[in-house]
C-alpha cells in the first residue's frame, strides 16, 4: 500500500486544487500549479535514474521554494532524500554525500565530486518545465525510508537520521485553523520549515517563504498576509523583541511556534505579553520529532499566575510517552521531581543512525530512545530540562557539538586542554564558550586565543568559532574525573 504521508499530501493539493498554495514574494502559485511541477519534477528526476529506496541529495544555500517541490516529488518516487543547507554553520558536505549514498545530487551551489552524479536545480527546474503534467503514481511505501537528515555528530562527522514514511505521518501534526491562515516560513525549507509547511498546505493553508529575516520585513510581510501563523528560533524572539519595529507588537501575527534552543523564561513572557496571539513551544529532536508541547493554554496559564511554566517544555505530545531514569545505566525509572535522563517511545522515532548500527544501539534501547538531556517531571506531568548529557550549544538553531570544536582548539600548541560550553545570548539564543588552559611554559593571551578559534573556523566551520574565551589555571574535575560543565556554564554566565 502506497505511503499514507504521502498519499494525503497528494490528496490535499487536488483538493484544494484553486486555492493559493505557495508565495514568494508577487509569484503565488495555486494547489494545482504545485502538484503539475511536482509531476513534471518527478517525471525528471525519474528520467535522471531516481526511484523507489535510490537515494537524492539536495543540496542548497538559500531558502527557495523550489525546495519543497523537489521533497514533494521524491516523495511521490519514494526515494531516499536528503537536504542539507549551505551556510556559515555547515561543515563535513564531502563526509555527508558520499554517506547518504545519493544516486544524484541536486544543488544550487558548489559541491564537492563524491562519486554521484550531479544535476543544478535551475538545470532541473528547466527540464521539468518543458515535460507535461502526467501524473505520477506514489511509488512511496510505509517502511521505506524518506529522509536521512544530518545533524552534527558529537565526534566531529555528521550522523544521519533515517526516519521512514511511516514516521512522518505520525509526526505529521493536524493544524485545523490553517485553512483560515498563511504560514509564513522564515526558518530553512530544508530543515524545520519544511515539514510545517507541508502540514499547511495539507490542511488547505497557504504557505508563504520569506527571504533573510530581518524584524522590518517580518512585520510587513504579517500586515500584508494577516493573519499569519509562524515558526521562529529564539534568536528570532530575541530580534524581534529588540527592534523598535516590532517591539511592542506584530499586526497580524496570530500564532507562534518556537523550540530550537532555550529561551529565557523573563524574555518569553515579555514576547507573549507584548504580542498577544496563540504560542507553542515544541521540545523535540531529528531523532524523535515532537517529544513534549507547552500549548497556547500553558502559555496564558503562565501569564495569569502560573511564571513556572515558562520554564518547562510542557507536556508529551500526542502519542508520545516519556521517562526520567538514572543517568548512570538507564534502567531504573525516577520519581517525579528527580532528575535523570529523559526516555521517549512513539510512532514518529527515527529507524536508526544511517549507516552506523553500533551507534544505533546506543540510543535505541526496546523501542525506547534515549534523548540525551537531563530533566524532571514536575507538577501535572510538564517535564523541565536540567542539563545535557550531550555536549551541545544551540547558535541561531544550528548544533554545535563541544567535543569537535575542543578537538580543533587543543590543536595549538599553546593550549593544554580546553572546555566549551553555552550560554545565553540575546542575538543568536546560545553562543560558544571556551575555557583554555595554557600548556605548560606558554602564556595565556589575546593571540593565541584568537589563533585557536581560527583553527576551529578551519576545522568545522564559521558558527562553531568561540565568541568568547577564557583562559584558567585547570578544568573543574568532579570525582569521575570528567570535565563540569555545569561549573563551567555557571562561570560562563557570570563572565568568566
Amino acid at each position: 500500500m502506497a505511503a499514507r504521508y504521502v498519499t494525503e499530501l497528494v490528496g490535499a493539493f487536488e483538493r484544494y486544487a484553486q486555492r493559493p498554495a505557495i508565495g514568494s514574494g508577487p509569484a503565488v502559485r495555486s494547489f494545482s500549479e504545485v502538484l503539475d511541477e511536482v509531476h513534471r519534477l518527478a517525471g525528471a528526476l525519474a528520467e535522471a535514474g531516481v526511484g523507489r529506496g535510490s537515494g537524492l541529495a539536495c543540496v542548497v544555500a538559500g531558502n527557495r521554494p523550489e525546495v519543497l517541490l523537489v521533497r514533494l516529488a521524491a516523495h511521490v518516487l519514494g526515494a531516499r532524500l536528503t537536504q542539507v543547507v549551505g551556510g556559515p554553520a555547515a561543515y563535513g558536505l564531502e563526509f555527508v554525500l558520499q554517506d547518504c549514498r545519493p544516486g544524484l545530487v541536486v544543488h544550487d551551489m558548489p559541491v564537492p565530486d563524491t562519486g554521484s552524479a550531479r544535476l543544478g536545480l535551475d538545470a532541473l527546474l528547466a527540464l521539468a518545465a518543458a515535460r507535461e503534467p502526467v501524473p505520477v503514481p506514489v511509488q512511496a511505501r510505509e517502511d521505506d525510508v524518506a529522509r536521512v537528515t544530518y545533524t552534527s555528530g558529537t565526534t566531529g562527522l555528521p550522523k544521519g537520521v533515517a526516519s521512514t514514511f511511516a514516521a512522518m505521518a505520525a509526526r505529521s501534526a493536524h493544524r485545523p485553523d490553517a485553512a483560515g491562515s498563511v504560514h509564513l516560513s522564515v526558518t530553512s525549507l530544508a530543515q524545520r520549515s519544511g515539514g510545517r509547511c507541508l502540514e499547511h498546505l495539507r490542511a488547505g493553508g497557504r504557505v508563504e517563504v520569506l527571504g533573510p529575516f530581518s524584524p522590518p520585513e517580518f512585520a510587513a510581510a504579517c500586515r500584508r498576509l494577516a493573519p499569519v501563523s509562524t515558526y521562529l528560533t529564539t534568536s528570532m524572539v530575541y530580534r524581534l523583541l529588540d527592534h523598535p519595529a516590532t517591539a511592542d507588537g506584530v499586526p497580524g501575527l496570530r500564532s507562534v511556534s518556537y523550540g530550537d534552543s532555550p529561551v529565557h523564561p523573563g524574555r518569553l513572557r515579555e514576547a507573549v505579553t507584548r504580542w498577544g496571539g496563540q504560542w507553542r513551544q515544541g521540545y523535540g529532536m531529528n531523532e524523535a520529532a515532537v517529544i513534549c508541547r507547552l500549548s497556547p493554554a500553558d502559555h496564558e496559564a503562565a501569564v495569569a499566575g502560573r511564571p513556572e511554566l515558562l520554564a518547562s517544555v510542557g507536556r508529551p505530545a500526542p502519542g508520545v510517552e516519556i521517562e526520567v531514569r538514572d543517568a548512570e545505566e538507564g534502567v531504573r525509572v525516577l520519581p517525579a521531581g528527580s532528575t535523570g535522563e529523559v526516555w521517549m517511545r512513539s510512532a514518529a522515532m527515527m529507524a536508526g543512525y544511517w549507516n552506523q548500527p553500533a551507534l544505533t544501539a546506543e540510543v535505541l534501547r526496546d523501542g525506547w530512545l534515549r534523548t540525551g538531556d537531563l530533566g524532571h517531571v514536575g507538577a501535572d506531568g510538564y517535564l523541565f530540562l536540567d542539563d545535557r548529557v550531550k555536549d551541545v550549544v544551540m547558535v541561531d538553531g544550528d548544533n554545535v557539538y563541544c567535543l569537535p570544536v575542543e578537538a580543533a582548539l587543543t590543536r595549538h600548541p599553546a593550549v593544554a586542554q580546553a572546555a566549551v560550553v553555552g550560554r545565553h545570548s540575546d542575538a543568536t539564543g546560545e553562543e560558544v564558550c571556551a575555557f583554555l588552559v595554557p600548556a605548560p611554559g606558554r602564556s595565556p593571551g589575546g593571540a593565541v586565543a584568537e589563533e585557536a578559534c581560527d583553527l576551529v573556523v578551519e576545522a568545522l566551520a564559521p558558527a562553531h568559532r568561540p565568541t568568547a574565551v577564557f583562559w584558567a589555571a585547570s578544568l573543574p574535575l568532579p570525582a569521575r574525573g570528567k570535565t563540569d560543565k555545569r561549573v563551567l556554564r555557571r562561570r560562563a554566565a557570570g563572565g568568566g
